[in-house]
């Protein structure tokens, strides 16, 4: 179930983020982004901390087994980041775009 719910939000993060950029505007939507980012690096730990302290396995090899698979989540989350940043900042164009052709001025 988790890697099912880190696939989602790798994959739907990135194509949500456009939307968010012409609403909220990109810096907040980058911004957005790097917490659930944050979360996603974090949680494993949180989860399988608690699951090892329930079944009364070692805290320490358990967290260090969960470990092994930081540097793979850092890369795709740094890809998760990335084209989040390249749809967000079409979106924020098309937004600075709008505004200025209606006149608002930022």
């Amino acid at each position: 179930m988790e890697a099912n719910l880190f696939s989602i939000l790798v994959f739907g993060v990135p194509v949500l983020a456009g939307p968010v950029a012409l609403i909220f505007g990109l810096r907040k939507t980058l911004i957005g982004v790097l917490a659930i980012a944050v979360l996603m690096l974090v949680a494993p730990y949180v989860y399988f901390g608690i699951w090892a302290l329930a079944e009364g396995e070692s805290l320490l090899g358990t967290l260090g087994a969960v470990s092994v698979s930081l540097p793979a989540a850092a890369i795709v989350l740094g890809w998760m980041l990335a084209w989040s940043a390249a749809y967000g900042a079409i979106a924020a164009m098309i937004r600075l775009g709008w505004l200025h052709w209606r006149g608002v001025r930022t």
